[in-house]
């Protein structure tokens, strides 16, 4: 079966089953295994704009790198003319991050194990890994799941070029 617009490769449609799953294990078994549901909610939100964020990148393909912009020069302003602060900043709330250590998500809640051990299969695919060689921006994007599994990516493709 060939892969077009409307129907993507066997092993993206893999891995979008698979990150639905890994958000239905979150939303499932988090609050059971005592997960604060704002947690919960903001786990479920990064895998969910992670998925968007990498199904957008692959379906644009690879963008050639750009050329970092020169600097301007920024004018320097005295400092009795910049204006004084009158009034102290208020006190803000303490925001809700999530973890950074290695495979967190898969500490916090056990039951991604099943996830965990076929995006490493996923990962291991040589159409997926293809895909991976082809658009570095992908294995950026990849990059905290894969760290929130556990899950080490490769530097390079797991397969060697056909040789000319």
């Amino acid at each position: 079966m060939s892969a077009t617009p409307t129907n993507p490769p066997f092993v993206i449609r893999c891995f979008i089953v698979m990150m639905n799953a890994l958000c239905d294990t979150v939303a499932e078994h988090g609050p059971a295994g005592y997960v604060p549901v704002p947690m919960v909610n903001l786990i479920w939100t990064r895998l969910q704009n992670l998925t968007t964020r990498f199904l957008a990148a692959l379906a644009r393909g690879p963008i050639p790198p750009r050329a970092k912009p020169t600097p301007k020069p920024t004018p320097e302003i005295p400092p009795e003319s910049q204006p004084q602060p009158e009034q102290p900043p208020r006190a803000r709330r303490k925001r809700l991050t999530l973890p950074c250590r290695e495979a967190w998500l898969y500490r916090l809640i056990p039951e991604t194990g099943f996830t965990r051990f076929t995006l490493q299969h996923i990962l291991a695919d040589p159409e997926f890994a293809g895909f991976l060689a082809a658009n570095p921006k992908l294995i950026r994007i990849l990059t905290p799941l894969y760290n929130a599994m556990g899950i080490d990516l490769p530097t390079e493709p797991p397969f060697a070029p056909d040789p000319p």
